[in-house]
């Protein structure tokens, strides 16, 4: 092989593995959310008193990664502490996880002010992988079933390294063009002396 083959391959290596290397993210996570939540009194949530559910669909909100919908599931004791789940959902991926605090009386009677910090777990597609905690506060308003929800975010995501579909083709492209250098490598056979 020539030095002209090997200088082809030893470029083709390193765009192929400057390529494969993606960095970890933290990605600032703020926005607001609008949700209607259903609640009934529920004995497994014991200690706490009722079980109060944002459904699919009953939770929207936009944030600086684009518009979500909000689900959660959580008991509740009014003016007092709050724990359960949620889910963040994007047009293609999302994060899920945990949420704990508490509501407190707003100065308007019958409506709470939440103070809830949201624990990310896990999530799919650019959040595959995350972690990360962001605060919830806001309003709830309890007075006319269903509870209207309105929340305010703020916090921080850690999104692993996952390479996008651009570093992909370009992985791609140089597999395909290692593989075609090495078939068009001509093999030099030694003359024989006579």
């Amino acid at each position: 092989m020539n030095i002209a083959n090997h200088a082809r391959t030893a470029l083709l290596a390193v765009a192929l593995f400057s390529a494969a290397t993606a960095q970890a993210d933290v990605l600032s996570f703020s926005g607001t959310a609008s949700a209607l939540a259903t609640g009934f009194p529920d004995p497994t949530c014991a200690p706490l008193l009722f079980r109060q559910s944002v459904a699919p669909g009953a939770g929207s909100g936009t944030s600086s990664l684009g518009n979500f919908a909000y689900t959660s599931t959580t008991c509740v004791t009014a003016g007092g502490p709050v724990s359960g789940i949620f889910a963040i959902n994007f047009a293609n991926d999302g994060f899920l996880g945990t949420l704990n605090g508490t509501t407190s009386p707003a100065s308007t009677p019958g409506v709470f002010i939440p103070d809830f910090t949201y624990a990310i777990l896990s999530g799919t597609g650019r959040f595959l992988g995350a972690s990360g905690t962001f605060q919830g506060t806001g309003s709830i308003d309890p007075r006319v079933p269903p509870s209207r929800l309105s929340l305010n975010f703020n916090g921080q995501i850690n999104a692993p390294a996952v390479p996008e579909p651009a570093t992909w083709s370009m992985m791609l492209l140089g597999f395909g063009a290692a593989g075609w250098s090495m078939r068009r490598r001509q093999t030099v056979r030694p003359i024989a002396a006579a």
